[in-house]
């Protein structure tokens, strides 16, 4: 019984440290992309990231894992994370993208579309239901100051387009 209860214990606490690891309900390209395709009208936010940024790792660490920024991103956009440097296809609004190499290091074709070329990382992209970048937030942002840009971002475009 004692040995029922420590494992119990340590079973909540190894639930509660996962979801406090993952706070943002990330999905992949194609999910994201099925959702709006079966009616979610959000936005999609993607976090471009490489595996060798630091600036991305921080935005990770510290800003993703706000309790505030987390809860606004889940509520209001369809969150995807998306590592430019992956390799294969992705096929997303009917099209397919490639991994683009050049020697030892490449590209993911889709990360250098919806960026229109200027490839910064990290970089968190707002795209609607057309598969069309509206807004870029470039580089790594402080949690207060993110919430404060992408609620006045996702205002703005509320207005314009409803």
């Amino acid at each position: 019984m004692k040995y029922s209860i420590i494992l119990l214990f340590f079973l909540l606490f190894l639930n509660i440290s996962a979801q406090d690891n993952k706070l943002i309900q990330w999905k992949n390209i194609q999910e994201a992309d099925s959702l709006q395709m079966h009616g979610d009208e959000r936005l999609l936010f993607v976090d471009i990231y490489a595996d060798w940024c630091g600036p991305c790792k921080l935005l990770d660490k510290y800003t993703f894992q706000n309790q505030e920024v987390a809860t606004y991103i889940n509520e209001n956009f369809i969150p995807v994370k998306f590592n430019a440097e992956s390799k294969g296809s992705i096929t997303f609004k009917g099209h397919v993208f490639e991994y683009v190499s050049n020697g030892q290091i490449g590209i993911q074709s889709w990360a250098y579309y919806i960026l229109g070329g200027h490839l910064i990382y990290p970089s968190m992209v707002l795209i609607n239901k057309e598969g069309e970048s509206v807004y870029v937030f470039k580089g790594f942002i402080q949690p207060d100051e993110f919430l404060k840009m992408v609620k006045n971002v996702k205002s703005e475009l509320d207005q314009k387009y409803n």
